[in-house]
């Protein structure tokens, strides 16, 4: 039976001890260079982290993952997925009404709010603004509208009051100016056009506390 090259008993032997390494102490060890290190891993199977800029390896057969794919070794994380840009991408599309930033920090364990502007700006996500923040959305437009739908749906029947921020004041105010018969629900349909989520209820309360106007929802 065939055996290993040198360099890849090595390899194992050195993670074997150590679960996760980067590139510096992999050349030091094995004394190559790192695009022969990346070679060796390769033949191997390996993930590069998708915390701290990739730049720590395991071997693909030491992860334990748990049921969403992620390992952590000492606050380093590794992934099914890939990279964080394609573990951000892959969580929002597998949600079924999008998530904020906050809930990906949470899944992730590490800050996406960068990462995020990013990937909306290159059009790998799209987002809509709910009463309180951000929710980040699939950018496949199916998959958006389902989870459009449930969000909203979720929204109108959350049972504590619901303020408007001032951002999402003023696109209801624009609304308002433009079309100022509408009523409560007109305006909130008109504003989710916008992808923001303002309930006509909250939408009441607004103008009521303003003294802007009184009508049906």
């Amino acid at each position: 039976m065939q055996t290993q090259p040198r360099p890849l008993v090595k390899l194992e032997d050195l993670f074997s001890q150590q679960y996760c390494c980067n590139m510096e102490q992999l050349c030091n060890s094995l004394n190559y260079s790192a695009i022969s290190i990346r070679r060796f891993l390769k033949q191997l199977g390996y993930f590069s982290s998708f915390t701290h800029n990739s730049k720590w390896y395991t071997l693909s057969s030491i992860p334990d993952f748990d049921k969403n794919g992620l390992w952590f070794y000492d606050r380093i994380g590794f992934s099914s997925h890939g990279n964080l840009n394609e573990n951000i991408v892959f969580f929002i599309n597998k949600s079924s009404r999008g998530l904020s930033a906050k809930q990906l920090a949470e899944i992730l364990s590490i800050p996406c709010h960068a990462v995020l502007n990013h990937l909306y700006n290159s059009g790998a996500i799209d987002r809509f603004k709910s009463t309180s923040d951000f929710v980040y959305l699939s950018s496949a437009d199916r998959r958006k509208k389902q989870q459009l739908m449930r969000l909203q749906s979720q929204q109108v029947t959350v049972s504590a009051p619901q303020e408007l921020n001032p951002q999402t004041a003023v696109y209801v105010l624009v609304e308002y100016i433009k079309n100022p018969q509408s009523s409560f629900s007109e305006l909130s349909k008109a504003v989710a056009k916008r992808q923001v989520i303002a309930t006509p209820k909250a939408i009441a309360r607004f103008f009521d506390k303003h003294d802007l106007k009184k009508t049906l929802l």
